[in-house]
């Protein structure tokens, strides 16, 4: 049940796809070249179909030019939900818990669910730290999560926290998985002071004014960030009703991914978009650019060194698809082709003897399927190659594509001499960047 209004209010911008690939492909492109106590979770609803635990083609692609993704916290970044964990230190577990689920599962007021278990739990400032000090977050955060938001970092999505816990609960978590403090959402408890020491005594409840601290808060802090960032996709992710309506009121989220990792409730397992228990799913899930290389002369081999190596998992935060496909003009080399000999040997024994390429380069003698669905174009071909390499290429690459260019000299014209990379831009109307040492 997708919500489309906060989109549709956006449709005049620039699309997400062309500020992703424009602003962060582009940046990202770059990186190729520089070096507590859980829960048991619950069995997943044996009645839930399957349809909404593969997304659909338009989920995934929502999803995957998302500009920023709220999460829940209690049971969707962390194993439990921090006030029941406080009950639970406080000697009072069992009374607040029974609260809890009925707030998460839409059965009593949210508000009235915060009260009745903060006068249950009555602790002080004391208490709150050896709390926090007792159950650090590396001990309560979900398996995945942090690996998940920093992938979503790294691809310049922003991070927002959006919780009905409070916050004196929920900094912790926050610095934890290195969100700001100024994209988290959540209840204040109020304190009395003590008028001769000036310090918090007694916790006399929470402040009210914040949007978290009752029902509908979550679209409405989501329609805060939107008027304060002109966001075209923003994606919620929770586990309970109240993260469930974020999607269900215009403005708000346009895309509700459940998670049931702690805990699977069957509302929201029936009306979420895409339902998921483990982050690694939505981690492989985010999009991943392809890098293709055209040309496979010295300077384009002792390149490709560089971006085979940096785009592997390991060294470029899962933002890059593993394999690099190289066009190679097809030669002969004793008697075999040049590209088997690469795809052999990971050598190209013509231009750059001795120097291995990488396991992951693909040798392709076919320029248009070398830079098929290529979000990042490298070109580093002789430059009087390069028109007729341009004029085979246009209406042939993937929309809103980047390309960087590595080649030495220009193109000379009666009217003036033009740079590589004013050629490519034009003939291929994509940004081209200029990498040279």
């Amino acid at each position: 049940m997708a919500n489309r209004g906060g989109s549709t209010l956006r449709a005049g911008l620039v699309s997400p796809a062309q500020r992703m690939m424009h602003g962060s492909i582009t940046n990202n492109a770059r990186r190729a070249f520089t070096a507590g106590p859980l829960k048991a979770v619950p069995a997943p609803n044996k009645n839930m179909t399957e349809a909404n635990t593969t997304p659909t083609k338009d989920i995934l692609e929502t999803f995957q030019r998302a500009d920023a993704v709220c999460f829940d916290v209690d049971c969707t970044i962390t194993t439990n939900d921090g006030l029941d964990l406080l009950a639970e230190f406080m000697g009072v577990g069992a009374e607040c818990e029974a609260l809890t689920t009925k707030a998460m599962d839409g059965t009593m007021d949210l508000s009235e669910s915060l009260e009745e278990r903060l006068n249950i739990i009555n602790c002080t400032p004391e208490h709150v730290k050896k709390f926090i000090k007792t159950y650090p977050p590396e001990t309560r955060v979900v398996e995945g999560v942090k690996s998940f938001i920093t992938a979503l970092q790294s691809r310049g999505i922003k991070v927002y926290l959006i919780t009905g816990g409070f916050r004196e609960l929920m900094l912790p978590i926050a610095r934890y998985l290195n969100v700001p403090t100024e994209n988290v959402f959540a209840n204040r408890m109020m304190w009395q002071w003590d008028e001769v020491t000036m310090m918090p005594t007694k916790l006399v409840g929470f402040d009210d004014s914040e949007p978290t601290s009752r029902n509908q808060g979550k679209p409405e802090a989501i329609a805060r960030i939107r008027d304060k960032f002109p966001y075209n996709t923003v994606v919620m992710i929770g586990d309970g009703v109240t993260d469930l309506e974020a999607v269900q009121v215009t403005g708000g989220a346009d895309l509700f991914i459940g998670y049931g990792g702690v805990v699977a409730r069957p509302t929201v397992q029936a009306e979420a978009d895409w339902f998921i228990t483990d982050y690694a799913v939505l981690e492989a899930s985010l999009q991943r650019f392809k890098v293709a290389m055209i040309g496979s002369g010295a300077w384009a081999c002792a390149a490709m060194t560089m971006i085979a190596h940096n785009v592997r998992p390991e060294n470029g935060a899962g933002l890059f698809n593993d394999e690099v496909q190289m066009w190679v003009y097809e030669e002969d080399v004793e008697g075999s082709k040049l590209t088997d000999i690469i795809n052999q040997t990971h050598q190209n024994p013509r231009y750059l003897p001795g120097v291995d390429l990488g396991s992951n380069v693909v040798a392709n003698p076919d320029l248009l399927s070398t830079v098929k669905d290529a979000d990042v174009l490298v070109f580093c071909a002789p430059h009087q190659f390069v028109r007729g390499i341009c004029k085979q290429l246009v209406g042939r690459i993937k929309r809103n594509a980047v390309a960087i260019s590595l080649i030495k000299g220009m193109r000379v014209r009666p009217e003036g001499p033009q740079m590589i990379s004013e050629m490519i831009s034009r003939y291929l109307n994509i940004d081209c960047s200029v990498l040279m040492g």
